[in-house]
C-alpha cells in the first residue's frame, strides 16, 4: 500500500504540515500507525483505523485523527487531519475529507507519494 498525500492549491501538504507539528512521541505513533497500514492496506481495522463515511477512513493515534480514502485500490490518500477534542468528529471535517476527495477522484491530481 502506498501512503500519499494531498496537496491543497498553494502547494501545501495539510497531513502532513499537521504530523510535523506533533511532539514526537505522537508523530512517532503516527509512523507506527502509517506503517501498519502500508502492511495491512484494507485490513487495517480497530482500534488503529476506522471506516469514517462515505469511502472516508481514519488513522487514530492518540487524540489524532488522519482521514484518507483508498484510490486506485493500493494508495491510502491523506486528506485531512485533526486533533480530536470532542466524541463526534464535526460536519465541517468530513466535508472538506469529502470535497478534497471527490477532487481527487476527479482529476486524479493534486497528491504526493511519501
Amino acid at each position: 500500500m502506498n501512503v500519499c498525500y494531498f496537496i491543497d492549491n498553494r502547494g501545501r501538504l495539510p497531513v502532513k504540515e499537521f504530523i510535523d507539528e506533533l511532539p514526537l512521541d505522537e508523530r512517532t505513533k503516527v509512523f507506527a500507525y502509517l506503517e501498519e497500514l502500508r502492511r495491512q492496506g484494507h485490513n487495517l481495522r480497530r482500534p488503529l483505523a476506522d471506516y469514517v463515511t462515505d469511502g472516508i477512513y481514519e488513522l487514530r493515534p492518540k487524540a489524532n485523527r488522519l482521514f484518507y480514502f483508498f484510490f486506485l485500490r493500493e494508495n491510502a490518500v491523506f486528506v485531512h487531519a485533526i486533533k480530536k477534542k470532542t466524541f463526534k468528529i464535526s460536519e465541517n471535517d468530513i466535508k472538506i475529507c469529502l470535497r478534497r476527495k471527490k477532487y481527487i477522484e476527479q482529476y486524479g491530481a493534486n497528491v504526493v507519494r511519501e
